[in-house]
């Protein structure tokens, strides 16, 4: 299996806004789709990094994310692949997007030894499946905010905690992955999020967007490594749904 890079691709804010508008998409299109929209159209589906990671927007009056935006993301493809395929056939336009002198790479280790114990942080989408019998995370239905499904399975008058919820929604993430155990873990941010998509093209070849919300959750946790090839497997496919679009992607750091 090719080696996993994590690789730091900075884009330029203004124009990465003006490539939304340029694809007729909302003013207020979310910044994971425009994202998800340049790294395709420089990379190429199979050389995009996914997942990835957006940073989160500067706290206080006017927030934002300043001139430059940083994703970082998991591919096989080194710095120069990424570069040639971009210099190849990208157009000039969406090729300014990248601040290409910033552009940066890591690998990562290539075995990570069983029992050893690894700090995480993850934005995650925590929705389930539902279908007409209940909800279900494995059956094909309408998503649903785990919460929410939480909540109606229980009395009006029970109170259910988002927090515990989604750590119970990331344990078993990480089950049906296998891998690691999820040792702890605790939700440092929450908001509900409007997700833009664009549908299929009609008969024209016209693309439409339509805007759906879903929860947006930033957990940070603790984990032990059990399996050392299905963790690699996991941090390259990410944690749950709407990993092409900034949710899904383990960031390590030093356990606590």
């Amino acid at each position: 299996m090719s080696e996993l890079r994590m690789v730091r691709v900075p884009f330029d804010a203004v124009k990465l806004m003006a490539l939304g508008a340029r694809r007729g998409l909302p003013r207020d299109a979310d910044l994971g789709y425009l994202a998800h929209s340049a790294l395709e159209e420089l990379f190429g589906p199979e050389l995009a990094p996914k997942p990835f990671s957006l940073p989160t927007p500067a706290a206080g009056a006017g927030g934002g994310y300043g001139r430059v935006i940083p994703v970082l993301g998991y591919t096989t493809a080194t710095a120069d692949a990424l570069r040639e395929h971009a210099q190849t056939f990208a157009d000039p336009g969406v090729h300014a997007l990248c601040l290409w002198s910033e552009l940066a790479e890591k690998p990562m280790p290539a075995r990570f030894e069983v029992g050893k114990r690894l700090g995480f942080t993850a934005r995650v989408c925590p929705v389930v499946r539902r279908s007409k019998t209940g909800v279900h995370q494995d059956k094909s239905g309408a998503e649903i905010d785990a919460f929410l499904s939480a909540c109606r399975r229980v009395e009006p008058t029970v109170e259910v905690s988002r927090e515990a919820v989604y750590v119970d929604w990331l344990r078993m993430e990480f089950e049906r992955r296998g891998g690691a155990t999820l040792d702890g873990a605790k939700m440092v941010r929450f908001e509900r999020q409007v997700l833009t998509r664009r549908n299929a093209p009609d008969a024209k070849g016209a693309r439409t967007a339509h805007r759906t919300e879903r929860p947006d959750a930033q957990m940070e946790g603790t984990l032990t490594v059990t399996d050392g090839a299905l963790f690699d497997a996991m941090l390259r496919r990410g944690l749950g749904r709407h990993r092409s679009f900034g949710f899904g992607m383990m960031l390590l750091r030093p356990p606590t």
